[in-house]
């Protein structure tokens, strides 16, 4: 973990113990990311077990770090230029809205590394 980065110290005690199911989950997805990058289309994973994986917390690595902070930093600067040209509305409201489930997504997409059902 790199250390210039802040974090609450109680985070780490706020996070479960990997158990056997995530680990199994997680060697079967770098598995998948290695014959996805090979161009194989074996499936090796069970509905079950991408919904799984689609709801587990996904914490930033050294790599996904700068690609989330570059994600909000744009999002952010998209929506204070909606702030600053459009009218106070229930359309500009609903563009931040729409910015902000944009940002959501997008850093989910990077937290994923492309798995989807």
């Amino acid at each position: 973990m790199r250390s210039d980065i802040p974090r609450p110290a109680d985070v780490e005690k706020t996070q479960a113990p990997e158990d056997r199911e995530s680990r199994e989950i997680r060697e079967k997805r770098e598995a998948w990311e290695v014959s996805h990058l090979c161009g194989q289309s074996q499936r090796l994973y069970t509905d079950a077990e991408i919904l799984a994986e689609l709801f587990r917390y996904h914490p930033p690595t050294d790599e996904t770090l700068p690609k989330f902070a570059a994600i909000n930093q744009a999002a952010k600067n998209f929506a204070e230029i909606v702030l600053q040209n459009c009218p106070a509305s229930a359309d500009r409201s609903a563009a931040i809205r729409l910015i902000r489930d944009a940002r959501m997504t997008a850093n989910a997409a990077i937290a994923l590394n492309g798995l989807s059902l």
